[in-house]
């Protein structure tokens, strides 16, 4: 039995190394590596020599389990209500239940020793493939490696479909590689520095105000902490933010406050009309045709996860939605503050300050609602929580 159970483990650590570097180029791998985590952890679950090894079972844990199942069970109340329930149910299996399952089985893997610096060396090399993948398309108007055309406004795409799904990855990744480099060695220290210059080329070209907004909200989370933090990032991150403040002022007033505001104004007449439980998870395009844009017949999305969020499963399930995403941020915060400003320590602080600007972004588009992005939240979710709550951080937990 010990050898199948390192096979399981090995199979399991490696499906979610696979995960991390394919996360912006395949959907359907990262179904397929997501099949391969699932099976591996529900055997775990199921052997009892192994079925207590999950940090879900500790009590740090407890507020964040009430919290999913709440929101799960906001969700099931909006099919009752739906306006085409077999949508919303694919919806509700096929996404946040997936979703949410993902976080459980990360958080439990990426809390095992040397997963989490393991990981980030997986990024690294994956972010370093979409930066060729993009300065090559800008160069060139294709990709090197997908040979993907640039959009109908000639910006950078890189593996991605459309240039915010890119920007939004890049925003993600640029604070997590800036204190990868911390506990590295000066010549890859160096190669990381360099690696985070190209990821900021990559975000002026893909010009997107959103994700230099969130950026900013990951800037802060950086320099509110320690003041090596600010010494060695805040350097590297001003660039970035100073690149960034024309397309601010340029894009996003004409972008933000026109693209998206007719949007709002749909997505708030849906929630004008059904505030409570909402159309149905899933059902935004369909439903939202009465409320759409004059011209505009495929109304897909928001631009706004929240409002989204709330049409779709009422203020019931925004609800319950913010209250697991505060759960998740405090279990990070109560963390951050017990760290001993070690260089390992700092992994925990960059992952968090990604994921704040996810947040942050989300905001202003559809960062939940579009698979790939959805997998990179949860998933680094997921590893954040297990740095978190693992032992190395707190042996008392």
């Amino acid at each position: 039995m010990s050898w199948l159970r390192r096979g399981a483990t090995l199979i399991q650590e490696g499906s979610l190394y696979v995960l991390l570097f394919v996360l912006p180029f395949s959907t359907a791998a990262l179904e397929i590596t997501f099949g391969l985590l699932l099976v591996t952890w529900l055997l775990a679950r199921l052997d009892p020599a192994t079925r207590a090894e999950t940090l879900w079972l500790r009590p740090a844990l407890r507020p964040l389990v009430y919290a999913g199942a709440g929101f799960l069970v906001a969700c099931a109340l909006s099919l009752l209500f739906s306006t085409d329930v077999r949508l919303s149910l694919k919806g509700f299996t096929g996404k946040w239940l997936e979703y949410l399952v993902l976080l459980v089985i990360v958080t439990d893997v990426g809390s095992r020793p040397g997963v989490a610096q393991r990981s980030l060396r997986v990024l690294a090399i994956s972010a370093l493939f979409v930066s060729i993948e993009g300065i090559f398309q800008a160069r060139y108007g294709s990709g090197f490696f997908l040979n993907h055309p640039r959009d109908v406004f000639r910006r950078m795409t890189g593996p991605y479909e459309n240039p915010t799904d890119l920007a939004t990855y890049l925003m993600v990744i640029l604070p997590l590689m800036g204190v990868y480099a911390l506990e590295r060695s000066r010549v890859v220290r160096w190669r990381l520095w360099g690696l985070s210059l190209a990821l900021i080329l990559c975000l002026a070209l893909v010009s997107s105000a959103g994700a230099w907004f969130g950026l900013g909200m990951g800037v802060l989370v950086l320099t509110w902490w320690r003041t090596a933090m600010r010494r060695y990032v805040l350097a590297l991150l001003a660039v970035a933010l100073l690149a960034g403040v024309v397309l601010i002022w340029t894009e996003c007033i004409h972008h933000v406050f026109s693209y998206r505001w007719a949007r709002w104004q749909a997505a708030l007449g849906m929630i004008m009309d059904r505030p409570i439980l909402g159309h149905g998870v899933n059902t935004f395009m369909t439903s939202g045709l009465p409320y759409g844009i004059v011209g505009e017949p495929l109304f897909r999305d928001a631009h706004n996860s929240y409002l989204q969020m709330w049409a779709e499963a009422g203020i019931v399930g925004l609800g319950a939605f913010l209250w697991l995403l505060w759960g998740i941020v405090g279990v990070w915060r109560r963390a951050i503050y017990r760290l001993s400003d070690g260089p390992h320590d700092y992994l925990l602080l960059g992952l968090t300050a990604g994921l704040v600007a996810f947040l942050t972004q989300a905001a202003i588009d559809t960062n939940f609602y579009a698979m790939r992005q959805a997998f990179l939240f949860w998933t680094l979710a997921g590893m954040a929580t297990g740095l978190a709550i693992s032992a190395r951080l707190d042996p008392r937990l």
